[in-house]
């Protein structure tokens, strides 16, 4: 067992505190990270890290342009994003580039890179993944106008007004680049329902100045089990599923508030396990009628309700289980509500149960502070990265700190998202 590692390759501040073999998944843990996006400089470079089973660093590989997303594919290889560059990389174990993909509309005026597979998506964002099947689930983004919208979360009597907004589209499209389904988030689910967040300026300098961010979906997933999509939508506070070949939605996973008819027929009922997740980031299937998502909880609070200091709140992993022909839910497993102290990850992060051993990978991946203190931004404040592999019963056996705060020249640094290889 590995105690402490202090590892400081190239500029990277990344420390291995706690690296079990015995009791790890067998194989490489892969996550990306990228400097900038608090109170330092923001930087255009990002960089894909594999730690292997002793702690060691398996791999560094350093891109030009921002990371985000990261697959580790049943061949060995590695997928990951650069969203705001409009590329999607396949790499090998050692970081060499296997194939690209670029988005349409970030290269239309652009040689892209060479053999690189044009992907049609206008704004890729935020996650990418592969199905059974091996097409591609991609996020793009659309806006649309809308009167009498929301001016703010806080106040519901103010005055409402004509909006240009941002929501989010799912795509499922072929390595080969062919678009085979196309799905609108305004479509599915209630356009004029918002939240803390719905006001964000995200989309700005992306695309879409003066809208507002009222989805902000950051992951999507494949249900095998009855061929559905299951997306995670940020500043809804919610997750929701629909079917692949219908379209149709079959449940809203997540806060009550501000659902109005029809919406609200498909709320899922909890028990009293349940504590609902806010902000979320991230989610996955584990088993038939089983979610899990990375709960960043930001505000624990619905529009016109009073948020949860940074101070007081926390980020954590949570499981639940769904009883789709009751529409009731459960919560089955969590973890970092009990830490003391908590960690509380305002943006970014995830969560991955691995196949042989039943641990859980969590990402805590923007872990903020103003002066000491925890930060409900990364706006301004100091970020970090904390990765942790913990058993079923909360042990941890693998722990990663990305960390410059205590350098003489500190930058921010956060880590979007990990995943494992069994190599």
């Amino acid at each position: 067992m590995l105690d402490t590692m202090w590892t400081r390759t190239g500029t990277l501040p990344i420390t291995v505190r706690t690296s079990n073999a015995r009791r790890r998944e067998p194989g490489t843990v892969y996550f990306t990270t990228r400097p900038g996006g608090g109170a330092g400089p923001r930087t255009t470079v990002g960089w894909l890290i594999g730690v292997g089973p002793e702690g060691e660093i398996a791999l560094e590989r350093r891109f030009e342009g921002t990371s985000q997303d990261v697959r580790c594919l049943p061949n060995g290889k590695i997928l990951f994003s650069q969203s705001m560059q409009g590329i999607i990389y396949e790499v090998n174990p050692d970081g060499s580039i296997h194939a690209t993909w670029h988005s349409r509309d970030k290269w239309k005026d652009r040689t892209p890179p060479l053999r690189s597979v044009e992907l049609p998506v206008n704004h890729t964002h935020h996650t990418v993944n592969v199905m059974p099947n091996g097409n591609f689930l991609i996020l793009d983004a659309e806006q649309r106008s809308f009167d009498d919208w929301p001016s703010n979360s806080a106040d519901r009597n103010a005055p409402r007004h004509r909006a240009a907004v941002v929501g989010d589209m799912v795509k499922e499209i072929t390595r080969e680049g062919r678009l085979v389904r196309a799905y609108h988030i305004f479509d599915l689910i209630d356009p004029y329902r918002i939240t803390h967040g719905s006001f964000d300026n995200y989309w700005h300098h992306l695309g879409f100045p003066g809208t507002n961010d009222w989805s902000h979906a950051n992951a999507v997933t494949y249900d095998p089990n009855d061929d559905c999509f299951v997306v995670s939508l940020r500043h809804q506070d919610c997750i929701i599923k629909f079917g692949r070949q219908d379209g149709r939605l079959r449940w809203i996973l997540g806060n009550p508030s501000e659902w109005r008819d029809p919406w609200r027929q498909y709320l899922l009922k909890p028990d009293p396990s349940v504590r609902w997740q806010f902000h979320q980031h991230d989610c996955s299937v584990t088993g038939p009628g089983r979610i899990l998502c990375f709960d960043n909880g930001n505000f624990r609070a619905g529009a016109f309700e009073t948020p949860v200091d940074p101070t007081e709140n926390f980020s954590r992993a949570v499981e639940f289980e769904i009883d789709e022909k009751s529409r009731t839910i459960r919560q089955i497993w969590q973890y970092g509500e009990e830490r003391q102290p908590a960690l509380f990850g305002c943006y970014q992060g995830g969560a991955r149960r691995l196949p042989q051993t039943g641990n859980t990978l969590i990402t805590f991946g923007g872990l903020c502070y103003d002066n000491g203190k925890p930060a409900g931004t990364h706006v301004g404040t100091r970020g970090c990265a904390r990765l942790l592999e913990v058993t079923s019963d909360g042990e941890v056996v693998l722990d990663i700190e990305v960390d410059d705060r205590a350098a003489p020249e500190p930058r921010a640094f956060s880590a979007f998202r990990a995943d494992h290889s069994p190599a």
